[in-house]
């Protein structure tokens, strides 16, 4: 019996040792809801002057600040994980770890307006006008391009390293197009959408620093009521196991 029982215990700490660090480690979820504080401003509108007989018909604005006037909502803030270590990875984000994220050229703009990629994912940067385009982009760490995308075309960008924060992206034949893009090594970003909504998924347990990220200045911050300061957009946070909020209702005022 003695024998047995010694038997069992030696295969569960078999087991441990072998799967216990992966099955030990918790995760949790991010969300909260950035809402733009004060009068929104009014979208101003952008002079066409290239292509006017396309891009002059779709009432183009600018997006520096894009604000949903039935809720207040601030899309467009850019959140990300900037430890100083490397993260571990949970095992979900493996599905689309060499995924095809796009971004088109579709009536004289950039849609989506501000998007992330990983490092080992695809750019497919598509042309859905009747016109031709080319698409600018500016980095710090990876090659810069300047590429020409015929009308209903599309080129491919993979980029090896992260960038520390959202690159411009432009059309150096319609000056009034612009964009960004974030590139980072970990999956944990995420763009609020048109509601101020963001969210991001499995972040391992622990304490981390976060970077909020407008196209514009945050000059001050309200979280649920109660005002706070974000030194260079960096915010510490302890994700717990499970759902944790950075905000119900993240008022930002921008300039």
């Amino acid at each position: 019996m003695l024998r047995r029982l010694s038997f069992l215990l030696s295969l569960g700490l078999a087991a441990v040792v072998a799967g216990g660090h992966a099955s030990a480690q918790e995760w949790g979820d991010l969300e909260g809801t950035f809402v733009f504080k004060g009068t929104p401003p009014t979208p101003k509108r952008i002079a066409v002057e290239k292509d006017p007989e396309f891009c002059g018909k779709h009432n183009l604005v600018e997006e520096t600040v894009v604000v949903n006037k039935e809720n207040g909502g601030l899309a467009n803030v850019v959140v990300y994980l900037l430890d100083a270590t490397k993260p571990k990875i949970h095992p979900d984000y493996a599905k689309d770890a060499k995924a095809e994220i796009v971004v088109d050229n579709v009536n004289c703009r950039f849609e989506p307006h501000v998007a992330g990629i990983r490092t080992g994912q695809t750019l497919v940067l598509g042309n859905k006008d009747p016109i031709g385009h080319n698409t600018k982009a500016d980095f710090f760490t990876n090659n810069a391009f300047n590429d020409l995308i015929p009308a209903g075309g599309s080129i491919k960008k993979i980029f090896p390293q992260a960038e520390g924060q959202p690159s411009p992206l432009s059309c150096s034949i319609h000056p009034c197009m612009n964009g960004y893009l974030l590139i980072r090594e970990d999956p944990y970003f995420a763009v609020s959408d048109k509601d101020g909504k963001f969210a991001i998924k499995n972040l391992p347990a622990g304490e981390h620093t976060f970077v909020v990220w407008s196209n514009k200045f945050i000059s001050s911050v309200t979280i649920d009521g109660k005002a706070t300061t974000w030194m260079r957009g960096r915010v510490k946070l302890n994700i717990k196991p499970g759902s944790n909020s950075l905000g119900k209702k993240i008022e930002v005022a921008v300039q």
